[in-house]
């Protein structure tokens, strides 16, 4: 286990955090207080350093496998329940719920090192 890249990469969690917030003080007038956060950019961050710990790309596959077919679910969901598709509605659950699925993953990638390399 790489200790100085756990260390690093959760210190630039840390970082983000403390930009988001102070971008969120700054402009408070601009900012939707319902969004607290800017969930799709802690995705994005979160997926890359999960490739980065995976010791293969092999291994990478299936937890984007099930994040792209629980975002099928939750179109069908949606559009089951509301009797329609509309984006707007869809955004803002996908990328809260992509943060958090992306934050337990990157937290299981942390010990992806014992997993063989294919």
């Amino acid at each position: 286990m790489n200790y100085q890249q756990t260390v690093l990469q959760v210190l630039i969690l840390i970082g983000l955090f403390l930009i988001e917030k102070l971008a969120h003080r700054v402009f408070r007038h601009y900012w939707s207080e319902k969004a607290r956060h800017v969930w799709w950019l802690w995705t994005i961050v979160l997926w890359f350093f999960i490739c980065r710990n995976f010791a293969s790309l092999y291994w990478c596959a299936y937890p984007v496998a099930i994040w792209m077919v629980w975002a099928i679910l939750l179109v069908i969901l949606q559009a089951s329940h509301n009797h329609e598709f509309i984006y707007r509605r869809y955004w803002p659950v996908f990328w809260r719920l992509s943060a958090w699925y992306a934050l337990i993953v990157f937290i299981v990638s942390q010990f992806a090192v014992h997993l063989p390399v294919i």
